[in-house]
């Protein structure tokens, strides 16, 4: 049991920790009130508040960058701990229960527009040297559910703020453009109202793009709600995502310390065995051993949670009231990690990687479009 004074020393340990925290915090809270708020005006409601509370961390950054160290603490334990905190509470909104309104038929077409869009996006990518951190997570934000499921990577995939932010702001640009595009579309009468709300839904990031798309396209009830559970197919494929991300990031440490122990050969002093904790490679001299790579989680503890709260609403342990406000306090959480990113942008530098992440999400966004016209225009004949 803990003296007086232990408990005073721990108690001021506690609060040293916490008061570099509180500046960053606070102004993220103020931000993400911000953008919430905003996401109710119909001309914001579009982007949604966790675009929006990217877009104001960003824009303060910009305006007051003189001021930012003293936020950045703050901001960046928004970026982690409540990132994770965000999405564990957001698995209330996935009702597995879901997966057998769907169909087959619409949930191995999303598995299949996700391939394509991973493919596409990770191939090209490549082959121009874009940043894997930022390509992944173009891919996954075209791929699944835009700016939430880039969220959701983060943890997973360790990217930089500013190639995170990237995503976001290309993923919410293509998709607002894209409902335009397909009211457009429908206007044309080249296809049916059924098969574009179908194609909308397969293909568009963000759920609200999908919404708006759909009520253009089919108007309330019937062909927009049909938009709507094709974008809910794409979402309930998240968590499977993160994990088979997780087994990729895994599968490339492995390999990248196995040839990094290979590609290195080490003589020790006495010419057949390393001494401890020193090697020698050829004309440098003494070096540090390198550690042992540390591998990624295989299932993050944040995917685990998420999974965990998805279970008990799939199993009707929560009552719809208690969905909703778990679901907000989730919303609010990966919000205000949003505009703790936005405050760690850096706009130096991005006008090279801007420009080839704008045309890497439309070369996702395109590969998608083409496919999966061509395979709900077969599913739904």
């Amino acid at each position: 049991m803990l003296g007086p004074y232990a408990s005073a020393v721990t108690a001021s340990a506690f609060s040293g920790r916490l008061r570099p925290l509180l500046p960053g915090l606070a102004l993220v809270v103020a931000l993400t009130f911000l953008a919430y708020e905003l996401a109710r005006v119909p001309g914001f409601k579009l982007l949604g508040p966790l675009v929006l509370a990217l877009l104001a961390g960003a824009l303060w950054r910009l305006v007051r960058a003189g001021r930012v160290a003293s936020v950045m603490p703050g901001a960046r334990f928004a970026a982690k701990v409540l990132l994770r905190l965000g999405i564990v509470l957001l698995g209330v909104r996935l009702d597995m229960r879901a997966l057998a309104a769907v169909g087959p038929t619409v949930l191995v077409g999303s598995a299949l527009g996700v391939l394509v869009a991973f493919a596409a996006i990770e191939l090209v990518g490549r082959a121009w040297g874009v940043p894997k951190d930022l390509r992944r997570s173009l891919a996954v934000g075209t791929g699944v559910c835009g700016a939430s499921a880039i969220a959701a990577a983060l943890p997973v995939l360790k990217a930089e703020e500013r190639h995170a932010s990237l995503s976001v702001a290309v993923v919410s640009v293509l998709g607002t453009l894209g409902v335009v595009a397909f009211a457009a579309w429908d206007g044309l009468a080249l296809v049916s109202s059924r098969l574009l709300a179908a194609i909308a839904g397969a293909t568009l990031q963000e759920v609200g793009h999908v919404v708006a798309a759909g009520a253009a396209v089919g108007g309330a009830g019937g062909d927009g709600d049909l938009a709507l559970l094709v974008k809910l197919s794409r979402v309930v494929l998240l968590a499977p995502v993160l994990m088979l991300l997780g087994w990729w990031l895994r599968r490339e440490a492995a390999g990248s310390g196995t040839s990094a122990g290979a590609g290195g050969a080490v003589v020790g002093a006495g010419g057949t065995a390393p001494a401890r904790g020193v090697a020698l490679t050829a004309g440098v001299g003494p070096a540090t051993a390198p550690a042992a790579t540390k591998l990624p989680p295989l299932v993050p503890a944040f995917v685990a949670g998420f999974l965990v709260m998805s279970a008990v609403t799939s199993l009707g342990w929560l009552g719809p009231e208690t969905v909703r406000y778990l679901s907000l306090a989730g919303t609010l959480l990966t919000a205000a990690a949003m505009a703790g990113i936005g405050l760690g942008v850096q706009f130096r530098g991005l006008g090279r990687v801007g420009r080839q992440a704008l045309v890497l999400g439309v070369v996702g966004f395109l590969a998608m479009l083409v496919v999966m016209s061509g395979y709900y225009l077969i599913a739904l004949r």
